[in-house]
């Protein structure tokens, strides 16, 4: 037997060996926990790799200590760590709950050890069923789950279904079909509309990509991001969405008409570009085209990884010009204490925190609150999924005055948005 020469873990080969063996005894109930680090590498790029090796051995030391009813657990690769824990007489809310806490005491201790990094842990969970014998399919079966958890900040874990194989096999059908629609410059992207509610008229859009399968079916962001954030693909994406508005706005200021700000999407995963401010200011220089009428959305979720590393790009591309807004706001843990460290100048509101809080008038009485807070501060506000008329009515009493949903317009085709909205 072999144990992983870093952490003193089993190796994988031994982990199913010995785990397979132990699975195949049905009088006990078992799990197989799967479990890696978001962007670890970025540990190893800013802090050096002795420091990314001494985060490995924290977790396989906490997994030692701490984790509990543990049978075997391996170091599988890299921060992929794999354990088999015996769950008799414990139900699936108490798994839930302990994976919760745990997790939050090993995030504090990797942020110990990589200062500046919070990081996120995956963790996929497959109950083995009483009839399982093949633990390289058990294992595979975790891993799905754990795939699936990465960017989710509000899940303690994902447990494996069926429907789960469904995504893995609609993420092998999207990424040759994104392949070819990149190199062809096939990806379409349409503009959604933000409206002040005061004026009716139209303040700025937001760009969103869609893809055209090989019947013509359009095929929404919801569908193709996770598989393109899980390969890294997202970045072409981003900036072949930011290069058509680039070249969108350059084609309005040479047709003398006064262009809106279009907003578009930044993965994470930008931020850890070391070019990732020059990269945007290039091709914004290529075109010729004034930064501020590019608006920049970062997702709030991902200001809770490496919140300084982002904050000072952010603070980069602001100084550039360009405008910054966090999106989906309201819709993590610790939005009101990102408001005074976010050096942004747009809050979107994300549509569920909007709906709940319009369901109550204690939930009114909140929004009216945040608004106030964020009108405060100097903040411009955007409610994203507004889709009725008394929605905006009661979004306008609490004092914001640009919505984006249903209610106006649905995301649309470039050339259909120019001819309701943009006038020569």
């Amino acid at each position: 037997m072999q144990n992983d020469s870093l952490t003193g873990l089993l190796g994988f080969e031994d982990f199913l060996s010995l785990a397979g063996a132990v699975i195949c005894d049905n009088s006990k109930a078992y799990l197989i926990a799967a479990a890696d680090v978001s962007d670890f590498h970025f540990i190893n790029i800013n802090h050096g790799y002795d420091t990314g090796d001494a985060v490995l051995c924290d977790i396989a030391d906490f997994i030692k200590l701490y984790l509990p009813n543990v049978v075997y657990a391996c170091r599988s690769h890299s921060d992929h760590f794999i354990a088999l824990i015996n769950i008799e007489n414990i139900d699936s809310e108490r798994v839930f709950n302990e994976t919760y806490r745990l997790k939050e005491r090993l995030k504090e201790i990797i942020s110990k050890r990589a200062e500046g990094i919070s990081p996120n842990i995956n963790v996929g969970i497959y109950f083995v069923q009483s009839e399982e014998t093949n633990i390289i399919a058990a294992v595979d079966k975790a891993n799905v789950a754990r795939r699936t958890s990465k960017g989710n900040y509000k899940l303690p874990c994902v447990v494996f279904s069926e429907h789960l194989m469904d995504i893995k096999e609609n993420s092998a059908k999207i990424l040759p079909l994104f392949d070819d629609s990149f190199r062809n410059e096939a990806i379409r992207v349409y503009l959604q509309p933000k409206i002040s509610s005061e004026t009716k008229k139209v303040v700025g859009a937001e760009a969103l990509s869609r893809l055209i399968d090989a019947e013509g079916n359009v095929i929404p962001p919801a569908k193709f991001i996770a598989a393109l954030e899980k390969t890294g693909k997202i970045v072409e994406l981003d900036f072949y969405v930011l290069t058509y508005i680039c070249k969108l706005i350059r084609k309005w200021l040479d047709n003398g008409i006064e262009p809106i700000t279009i907003s578009f999407n930044l993965s994470r995963m930008h931020f850890y570009s070391k070019t990732l401010v020059e990269d945007i200011f290039e091709l914004v220089e290529k075109y010729n085209v004034p930064p501020q009428y590019l608006e920049i959305e970062v997702t709030e979720s991902v200001f809770f990884e490496a919140q300084d590393l982002i904050v000072r790009k952010v603070k980069e591309l602001r100084d550039y010009g360009f405008k910054v807004s966090v999106d989906d706001f309201g819709s993590g843990y610790s939005s009101l204490s990102l408001i005074g460290v976010l050096p942004v100048d747009v809050v979107k509101l994300d549509k569920s925190f909007v709906k709940e809080s319009l369901k109550s008038p204690k939930g009114s009485d909140i929004m009216r609150g945040l608004i106030n807070i964020l009108n405060e501060i100097h903040l411009e506000i955007v409610c994203e999924g507004v889709e009725t008329k008394e929605e905006e009515k009661v979004i306008n009493d609490c004092g914001c005055d640009e919505v984006q949903g249903y209610l106006y317009d649905r995301p649309i085709p470039t050339d259909e948005f120019e001819a309701k909205y943009i006038k020569a």
